[in-house]
């Protein structure tokens, strides 16, 4: 009886450390999610004469909420321009920057032709870009840009979309 019961109280310590070891074992660490340092969209350009960067790309973030989502995009004109303005306008359904091109791009002509994004435009010509977003290409019942600056040289809009 004595063995039972000493058997019973080792069973009682060593169970729960097994249990615990095994679910360590199996359980995977999730990797660390780092912010992005590198634009997840890329725009293929369309060149049609002079020297053009191939792509242009965007930081497109995208937070759901119920019937809609809110939307940040950022241009990285740094590629291929040192600094960028907003050109003014009381649109909410259309944004545009204009950025000077650096020499190396100077003489480009071309855009990025999105299928996948229409409502994101970069047009090269006259030694500047235009970075354009158009939401009146989007086929939704509500859409609207509620903000538009440029921040570290490159444009920002945050737009809203709703169902």
């Amino acid at each position: 009886m004595n063995k039972f019961a000493d058997l019973t109280i080792l069973a009682g310590i060593l169970c729960p450390l097994l249990v615990a070891g095994s679910c360590a074992s199996t359980a995977q660490a999730q990797p660390l999610q780092s912010p992005l340092a590198e634009p997840n969209v890329q725009l293929k350009v369309q060149r049609t004469s002079g020297s053009c960067p191939q792509t242009v790309g965007l930081w497109w973030l995208t937070l759901p909420y119920e019937g809609g989502a809110e939307h940040t995009v950022i241009a990285d004109t740094r590629d291929f321009a040192d600094t960028t303005q907003l050109v003014a306008s009381k649109n909410k359904l259309f944004v545009e920057f204009v950025s000077p091109l650096r020499s190396n791009y100077a003489n480009c002509v071309g855009q990025t032709q999105g299928q996948e994004y229409p409502f994101y435009n970069v047009q090269f010509k006259n030694k500047k870009a235009y970075f354009r977003v158009d939401l009146r290409k989007l086929n939704a019942p509500g859409q609207l840009i509620t903000y538009k600056t440029v921040a570290a040289f490159r444009p920002y809009v945050r737009w809203a979309i709703a169902d």
